[in-house]
């Protein structure tokens, strides 16, 4: 959901800055496009991709309407970005790399090439409730293989792509954002504490990311017969049993994922008015099965009726 787009300092000025809670402001670079966009993928107001043309962002904490005791986690998603904060001097912050703000201390970010990055809007008392002092963290850089800091940016990538209440175990949406929020203020914590080292965790956030992340590379690769779930599991970076461990928790298996998207692949191509007019066969292996025979009993328990049924059904229709 896109919130604010500007191309011009005027319009930065006069719509983002009124409505912002943390007014900043930016210098732009001397005869370079102004451009800046944000926009919130979780529908949360406290996580936000942000992207600017070259130039500098400044925070104004002297302009903050009444008290703020909030901290930001910025998560480059370009190269070359300094940020110098009061206090802590200036650092560099490469892609893949973060670091935590004040939002009530001066700050300067930016990039003579443009950047981009991600926004982790964090209450000190989800800090202290987690146990960290952030004053003690501001400024110091989370190195891209940081574990958590890793599976941070691959939950909130997957949540982006298919809804933060996709995932079967949560309820409403309204639940699941807030669940989900917890669970990302987890990973800002786990990040700065143990060299963000989480492993195979049982710990509710780690396990709600380590089952999306996998199911998310499971619908970008389905259609590979040679899928397994070994192979899921080795691109996550975790056991194999620890992933049948988190599917079984979810309600559903390996098997029972990959056979309904390969299914739903099927009967969606089977059932449009498709000019390539693909064999039976090549349809069952196009999404993913090796075995016709296996590919024609799974297709009609789950639908109802045969591959073939579906087709001259289609044809009798058009």
């Amino acid at each position: 959901m896109e919130i604010l787009r500007c191309t011009s300092l005027r319009q930065w000025r006069e719509e983002l800055v009124p409505m912002a809670a943390s007014p900043v402001d930016f210098e732009p670079l001397d005869d370079t496009p102004f451009l800046a966009s944000f926009n919130a993928p979780l529908n949360q107001a406290a996580v936000f991709e942000c992207q600017f043309s070259a130039g500098t962002v400044v925070n104004c904490p002297e302009a903050m309407k009444g008290g703020n005791d909030m901290f930001s986690l910025w998560i480059a998603n370009s190269s070359g970005v300094y940020c110098e904060h009061l206090g802590h001097g200036r650092h560099r912050i490469d892609r893949g790399e973060a670091a935590l703000t004040r939002d009530d201390a001066q700050m300067r970010a930016g990039s003579p090439a443009g950047f981009k990055g991600i926004t982790v809007e964090i209450p000190r008392a989800e800090f202290e409730d987690r146990g960290i002092r952030p004053d003690d963290i501001v400024m110091q850089r989370l190195s891209r293989r940081n574990e958590a800091l890793v599976l941070l940016r691959a939950y909130l990538q997957v949540l982006g792509k298919s809804g933060v209440d996709s995932a079967v175990e949560f309820g409403a949406a309204t639940a699941a954002r807030e669940i989900v929020l917890r669970h990302i203020f987890d990973f800002v914590a786990l990040a700065f504490s143990r060299q963000g080292a989480i492993g195979e965790s049982n710990l509710g956030s780690v396990a709600d990311a380590r089952l999306r992340t996998a199911l998310g590379y499971i619908e970008t690769h389905f259609e590979d017969p040679r899928l397994t779930i070994e192979i899921v599991a080795h691109s996550q970076g975790i056991s194999a049993t620890y992933l049948r461990r988190l599917m079984k928790a979810s309600g559903r298996s390996y098997v029972e994922v990959v056979n309904e998207l390969r299914l739903q692949k099927a009967l969606t191509e089977l059932s449009a008015a498709s000019p390539e007019n693909r064999t039976i066969l090549g349809v069952a292996m196009g999404a993913g099965f090796s075995d016709i025979s296996n590919f024609n009993r799974l297709f009609r328990v789950r639908f109802g009726d045969t591959p073939t049924g579906v087709r001259k059904k289609r044809d009798l229709s058009r």
